[in-house]
């Protein structure tokens, strides 16, 4: 009995020495193994278990290991140091998150903009502040929620927002584009065309050149028929007035005008639409549609604005948004309609069809291409003979 008490004492003291041989005791953050190496807990590290693991996520770059398996997880994505004493990665410049695992904004957008992840300005690539393909709305790669870019507030455009934007505007010496020397420039028109046979409340949302998105209050038309087909030459003209006051409403000449009413500015006219399919929308040439009148089930109303001095330019299609906004808290309230709103590019009068489609558009260009823009102060310098806001009108040289 006294032997076997022996050895079992024996064992525990030899117990105790191997845990008191492994380093530090692992810190307590581990447990020591055979040859007196710790088995670190997780994210616990080195040899006494004394050291945080930081955060592993994809990394910027690194060696492939096998076949399509590049960008695999590492410690601050490589493209930082780890702080063992705190688990926090110290990012290289530029490099921010947990795991270092992001870009930053440029300079945060500089205070004029906000930052979105290359995935999420895809889906925003249609939107005259983003610049981007509208044919292209999805960005799957790896670096998808890692890189990062600014969305820059209206007026504000450059990398880092951080430039004023100037005024836009025709170049008054292009008569005729250099790629489409038979044809003159053509100012863009858009149409509104409202189908159903009953009334439609609807708003009308607008972006102008600087990237604002203006709404209008609602809008109600006529019904194009009210049942009676002779009252169809009347309702057009009322709902296109209608259109026109609610555009003119809108503030900070936001609708290019010359004068502060923005009276005279604003066309908004009943008519034939005759849609016009530019691939890209801004491209130099398009396909007709079909012709939609004003009849017992259509409203088309035809409208043109200025979008900069001079010149109609490119537009940004105006939205029609029927859907019922109703709840309390709405801007603006609408009771919306079961019927379609269609907005669509109309050819302009004048000349043939045909002409018309294969001609471009009157330039809306920074200071008309006739002049220096200050991104400090958002204003044109023109160059000689040439004046206006946006450097658009010409004048003598003596």
């Amino acid at each position: 009995m006294v032997s076997f008490l022996l050895r079992g004492i024996a064992v525990a003291a030899m117990a105790a020495f191997v845990m008191g041989a492994c380093p530090n005791k692992c810190s307590g953050h581990g447990t020591c193994g055979a040859n007196d190496v710790c088995n670190c807990e997780q994210n616990w590290v080195n040899a006494d278990c004394s050291g945080r693991l930081c955060p592993f996520a994809r990394a910027w770059q690194d060696t492939a290991k096998y076949n399509n398996d590049a960008h695999y997880y590492t410690e601050c994505s490589g493209r930082g140091y780890c702080d063992r004493s705190t688990g926090v990665c110290q990012c290289d410049n530029d490099f921010t998150g947990s795991g270092c695992r992001r870009m930053r904004c440029p300079n945060d957008c500089s205070g004029h903009g906000v930052c979105y992840f290359i995935e999420e300005l895809a889906v925003m690539s249609s939107d005259q502040r983003i610049g981007g393909n509208a044919a292209f709305t999805t960005f799957s790669s790896w670096e998808r929620e890692k890189i990062q870019g600014c969305k820059c507030d209206p007026g504000w455009e450059g990398y880092a927002c951080n430039l004023r934007v100037c005024p836009k505007g025709d170049d008054p010496l292009t008569v005729n584009d250099p790629v489409y020397t038979s044809v003159a420039q053509v100012d863009q028109y858009q149409a509104i065309i409202l189908t159903g046979a009953t009334a439609s409340t609807f708003v009308l949302k607008y972006q102008d050149p600087d990237g604002n998105t203006w709404t209008t209050s609602a809008i109600t038309s006529t019904a194009p028929s009210d049942a009676t087909p002779a009252l169809v030459p009347t309702a057009a003209p009322l709902t296109c007035t209608a259109i026109a006051n609610a555009l003119q409403m809108i503030p900070n000449l936001a609708l290019y005008s010359t004068t502060l009413s923005g009276e005279g500015q604003i066309s908004v006219t009943p008519g034939t639409a005759n849609p016009i399919t530019r691939t890209p929308p801004n491209a130099p040439t398009g396909v007709l549609g079909t012709a939609v009148p004003n009849d017992l089930t259509h409203i088309s109303c035809i409208v043109a604005f200025p979008a900069g001095p001079g010149t109609t330019g490119y537009q940004f299609p105006l939205i029609c948004d029927t859907v019922a906004h109703t709840a309390a808290g709405s801007q603006p309230m609408s009771a919306g309609t079961a019927n379609t709103c269609q907005v669509v590019e109309h050819y302009p009068p004048g000349g043939t069809a045909a002409a018309i489609v294969t001609a471009p558009y009157t330039e809306l260009a920074p200071c008309s291409n006739r002049g220096v823009c200050s991104g400090d102060s958002g204003e044109c310098t023109c160059f000689p003979g040439h004046k206006g806001l946006a450097c658009e009108l010409q004048e003598a040289l003596v």
